[in-house]
This record gives structure tokens, C-alpha cells and sequence, in this order.
């Protein structure tokens, strides 16, 4: 009986060929060009001859060669990045949408993105959202009492964006799986500007950061899922 292959696992590889062209050694077993050869001409080719990936690709270059210059010392923050990004790309109506308990944080960007000559069209999470006690009659979905009196709508924001035809769209703090269900919806191309992290100040990463001191005890365990087959929002 042949044994399975091992998983492509870059995160826990020490040799970092793919980085290093040059370093001597094999590529490890777990390495994404050695298991998947194959795709390495299929995607380069793709990237790079594709109208809309090569014009993401160029843009992503153009960015990285502006936005990063240690000899001048200078270096653009994520929001910097983002107005240089979509100039480039030619987008002019820009969507934004947004969690309502960001609405200051979303109004500041909402006119950052107008004085640099974009259309704004901004959406919050509660646009189309439904009443706990309607959600739990019409739909039987059982609701936490403690939650918001409105449940979101990530459905709408991504059908508001794409009847008024954005270019483009900003997640700007959505819930985890919200942010999933508005990029499955959103007819524009998607990217997030800011995770929601209500314990970090919106930096998720910092969990990551003191793994190894305050945060190693929940973050080194295994979670477990509700066991209730219960719906509960």
C-alpha cells in the first residue's frame, strides 16, 4: 500500500528555497514546489499572460517598488498602499463595506478615498439587517438574548456594492464570516483593510506576537465547537 503523501506545510519549512534560489539542498517533502511541480510553469505563465492577473501583478510590483525604499527610508502604511494601489489600477468608484461599531474609523476612510478623487459608496453592516425576535420566528433561528437587537447583513452590503457597480471594495472590520460571505457575493475584487479584533485593537496578529507568553495558555489548546445542535447567533 503506497503511504500518502504529507500536506504542503511552508509554515513549518527551514530550508525556504523558494526564497533563497541559490541555497544548496533539496526541496523538503512538504514544499508546495516539490509536491506541485507541475503548477509552478502552469500559474507563472497565467500570472503573467491573463489581461486582469497580469494588471493585479503589475500593480502589486508598482506598489512594492514605490511603497518600500530603505536607501530613502521610507515606507507606506496599509492605507497609503491602498489609495497608490488603485490609482493604479484605474478603479475610480470605490465600495466600503463596513462594521457599524467602526462607523468614525469608516467616515475618516469614506473621505480620505473622496479627497484622493475617488467615488465612495460605503455600506454598513446593518443596512438590511433583521430584528433578533423576527430572525428567531421566521427563520428558527435560536439568538443569544445579550446580542445586538439586529443581526447583519453581509448578503446586502455585497448586493448594494454590486448594484451600484463599485470597481472595487474595501472590508473595513467585518465579522469572521461575514467578511467570508461578502467576498463569495461581491461581484468587484475584494480586500480587506482592517480584521476585526475586538481584544487587540483590531490587530489579530498580536495573539500571534505573545503566543508564547500571555496568550500561550487559549491559544495553545484545542477549541472546541458548541456540541448543541442548536443555532445560536
Amino acid at each position: 500500500m503506497m503511504s500518502k503523501k504529507p500536506p504542503v506545510q511552508c509554515a513549518l519549512c527551514d530550508a525556504l528555497k523558494c526564497w533563497n534560489p541559490g541555497r544548496k539542498g533539496k526541496f523538503p517533502a512538504v514544499c508546495a514546489m516539490e509536491k506541485h511541480k507541475d503548477l509552478i510553469e502552469e500559474t507563472t505563465q497565467k500570472g503573467w499572460t491573463d489581461p486582469e492577473a497580469r494588471r493585479l501583478n503589475v500593480a502589486s510590483e508598482n506598489l512594492f517598488i514605490n511603497g518600500y525604499d530603505k536607501q530613502r527610508g521610507d515606507q507606506w502604511s496599509r492605507v497609503e498602499e491602498l489609495i497608490y494601489f488603485m490609482k493604479d489600477m484605474g478603479y475610480q468608484k470605490i465600495g466600503i463595506a463596513f462594521c457599524v461599531g467602526l462607523f468614525k474609523e469608516a467616515k475618516i476612510l469614506h473621505l480620505i478615498l473622496e479627497k484622493n478623487g475617488f467615488e465612495v459608496v460605503s455600506v454598513n453592516c446593518m443596512a438590511g439587517g433583521i430584528p433578533r425576535p423576527e430572525l428567531e420566528k421566521t427563520y428558527s433561528v435560536k439568538t443569544r438574548q445579550h446580542g445586538g437587537k439586529v443581526v447583519c447583513n453581509p448578503l446586502m452590503q455585497a448586493e448594494v456594492l454590486n448594484r451600484e457597480k463599485t470597481d472595487f471594495n474595501v472590508i473595513f472590520g467585518l465579522c469572521l464570516g461575514h467578511d467570508t460571505l461578502f467576498i463569495k457575493y461581491s461581484t468587484a475584487d475584494v480586500t480587506t483593510l482592517v480584521v476585526k479584533d475586538r481584544v487587540l485593537a483590531h490587530n489579530p496578529i498580536g495573539a500571534l506576537y505573545l503566543a508564547d507568553i500571555y496568550y500561550r495558555r487559549q491559544l495553545f489548546k484545542e477549541f472546541s465547537p458548541n456540541e448543541s445542535k442548536t443555532e445560536t447567533l
